[in-house]
C-alpha cells in the first residue's frame, strides 16, 4: 500500500532490534522505509539506542528512539557510554555499584543526545557520526553500508554549503558532500578552450587555497610568467581527489582539514589518479607537475614536466616552475584577461549549475577582485561570486537567463511573497535541487524571485511545514 496515504504521523519499525547484529538489514530497512513515507512522516525505532549508537540512528533518518535498551542493560549490570559498553565493576570510577548503572545509562544519552543537537546545529553531525561509529563493529559496518550502498539517497538532501569540518577518519572519503564533489568535477567541470597547460599543485593547510603562504607563491610565479592566462591550475588533495583553481571556494573544498602524514593509502591514490587522468584527457597539450615526492604515483597516470626538487616552495623548485611555465606559454597564443576571467566564471557556472549554465556568461563581462566578481550584462548585474557562499549568487535577471539551463526551479502558488517561501506554498520543484542550491522562484510560469533552497526538491514537495526558499530578490509588484 501507499504509505503516504495514510493518515498516521509515525511509522515503527516494530523489528528493529532484530538488526542489532544485522548491520545491512537495517540500513536497507530504514532507507525504504524512508522513501516510502516521505520525508513529512516519524520514523520509530524500538529497543535500539545506547550512547555509542545514537549520533548515527539519528543521521541514518531515525526520529524517535526510546530508552529500553538502556534500562535493560542497566540492570543487567552494563555501563554504555558512546565509546562502548563496560561491566559496572569494571568501571568503577563511573558507578560505585551495578545498582547505579541504570541511571548512569540514562544520563549518558541524555548528555549524548545534547551533543547530537549542538552538532546538527553547527552543521558538523557527520564528523561525529564518523567518531562514534568506531565504538562497535555494527557501527562502522552500517555507516559504511550506508555511504558505498545508498549515495544517491544521502546525496538527496545534503547541503551544497557548510562549516569548516575535519576530514580524519577514512570514512570521510565517503561522506556524500566530499564525493558528490569529486563526481561533478568529473561529470561537470572542464577547462575553458584556451586552458593548454595542466598545473598540478600540491594543497595547502589553510583554506580557501590562495589564502595560503604556499599558493600565494604560486600565484607570484604565475603573474611573473606572460599568457600565464592558459595555464590550468589543478589541485591535489585528499579527500577532494582533485580541485580545479576555480572551484577553490566551493564547499567542501575551502572547509575541510586532514591530517598531513605524506602517506597516501590505496583508494586516496586510486581517487586522485582517476581524477588526473581525466582531467589530463581534456586537451591540454602541456602537463607540469610541481607536486614533489609526496605525490610520485600521480606519474603512474600522466606523462608530466616534473618541476619540484624537494619542497615544491623551495626557491630552486620555484625557479625551475617559472622555467617551465615561460617555456610553455610561449608556445601558445596569447590570450587576454578580460576571456580568461570570462571563461572561469564560465567554468564555475558549468559546475554549480550544469553544463549548459555557461549560458550565463554569454555577451558578459566580468568585473571586481577575486575572489569578489560580478557577472555582468552591459550595467546590469546577473550574478557575484563571493567566499562567503563560495559559489555564484544571481540576481533576478540572472535567474531569468539561467532559468531553463540547469538553473533549479521551485513552483509557487498563486500569492505575494513577504519574505521566505514556506513548504506550504510549494506546488512543485525540481527533483534536481539540493539544500543550498540556488533557486528560482516560478510564479504561474513567470520568474518571481531568487533565493537559497532550504530543502531538497523532494523534500518541498513532500513537506507542509517549514522554510523551503530563503528568498534574496523578488519581482515587485505594484
Amino acid at each position: 500500500s501507499d504509505l503516504r496515504s495514510r493518515p498516521e504521523e509515525v511509522f515503527v519499525l516494530s523489528n528493529a532490534f532484530e538488526f542489532w547484529r544485522d548491520a545491512r538489514g537495517f540500513v536497507d530497512a530504514i532507507v525504504s522505509l524512508r522513501r516510502a513515507v516521505g520525508y513529512n512522516r516519524l520514523i520509530y525505532a524500538p529497543g535500539i539506542m545506547d550512547p555509542s549508537n545514537l549520533a548515527l540512528l539519528i543521521y541514518m533518518g531515525v526520529d524517535l528512539l526510546d530508552s529500553s535498551l538502556l534500562i535493560y542493560q542497566g540492570s543487567r549490570g552494563r555501563v554504555l557510554l558512546p565509546e562502548g559498553s563496560f561491566g559496572a565493576d569494571e568501571a568503577s570510577w563511573l558507578v560505585s555499584s551495578p545498582e547505579e548503572a541504570v541511571g548512569h545509562n540514562l544520563d549518558a544519552a541524555w548528555k549524548e543526545l545534547q551533543l547530537i543537537r549542538h552538532m546538527i546545529k553547527i552543521g558538523r553531525l557527520r564528523e561525529l557520526v564518523e567518531t562514534r561509529a568506531h565504538a562497535t563493529p555494527w557501527g562502522v559496518a552500517a555507516l559504511r553500508i550506508l555511504d558505498r550502498e545508498h549515495y544517491q539517497h544521502q546525496e538527496a538532501h545534503t547541503s551544497l554549503v557548510g562549516p569548516a569540518f575535519y576530514a580524519n577518519t577514512k570514512q570521510a572519503l565517503f561522506r556524500p558532500d566530499v564525493w558528490r564533489f569529486r563526481r561533478r568535477v568529473m561529470e561537470r567541470w572542464a577547462p575553458a578552450p584556451h586552458k593548454k597547460i595542466l598545473l598540478l599543485l600540491p594543497c595547502s593547510a589553510k583554506k580557501p587555497y590562495y589564502t595560503s603562504k604556499s599558493h600565494r607563491m604560486f600565484e607570484e610565479v604565475l603573474l611573473s610568467v606572460p599568457n600565464s592566462c592558459v595555464v590550468q591550475e589543478l589541485i591535489i588533495t585528499s579527500p577532494l581527489g582533485a580541485v580545479p583553481r576555480e572551484l577553490e571556494l566551493f564547499y567542501p573544498a575551502a572547509q575541510y582539514d586532514i591530517p598531513v602524514t605524506g602517506d597516501w593509502d590505496c583508494e586516496e591514490r586510486g581517487m586522485v589518479q582517476e581524477l588526473v587522468a581525466h582531467a589530463a584527457g581534456l586537451g591540454f597539450s602541456t602537463i607540469i607537475n610541481h607536486l614533489g615526492i609526496e605525490s610520485e604515483f600521480v606519474s603512474e597516470v600522466v606523462e608530466a614536466i616534473p618541476t619540484a626538487v624537494g619542497s615544491a616552495t623551495s626557491r630552486a623548485s620555484l625557479d625551475r616552475l617559472r622555467d617551465e611555465l615561460k617555456r610553455a606559454c610561449s608556445e601558445i597564443d596569447k590570450v587576454p584577461r578580460a576571456i580568461d576571467r570570462v571563461e572561469t566564471l564560465r567554468s564555475i557556472a558549468r559546475y554549480q549549475f550544469g553544463k549548459d549554465a555557461g549560458i550565463l556568461l554569454d555577451d558578459a563581462t566580468v568585473t571586481g577582485r577575486y575572489p569578489y566578481l560580478k557577472v555582468m550584462s552591459g550595467k546590469v548585474q546577473l550574478a557575484m561570486l563571493t567566499p562567503e557562499r563560495g559559489m555564484l549568487s544571481l540576481t533576478l535577471d540572472g535567474a531569468e537567463k539561467l532559468r531553463d539551463h540547469g538553473l533549479g526551479w521551485v513552483k509557487m502558488g498563486d500569492f505575494n511573497l513577504s519574505g521566505s517561501l514556506f513548504a506550504v506554498g510549494v506546488q512543485g520543484a525540481d527533483p534536481g535541487l539540493r539544500p543550498g542550491d540556488e533557486a528560482v522562484l516560478l510564479r504561474n510560469g513567470e520568474v518571481e524571485g531568487v533565493g537559497v533552497a532550504v530543502m531538497s526538491g523532494a523534500e518541498m514537495e513532500d513537506s507542509r511545514r517549514g522554510e523551503a526558499v530563503r528568498v534574496r530578490h523578488k519581482r515587485r509588484r505594484k
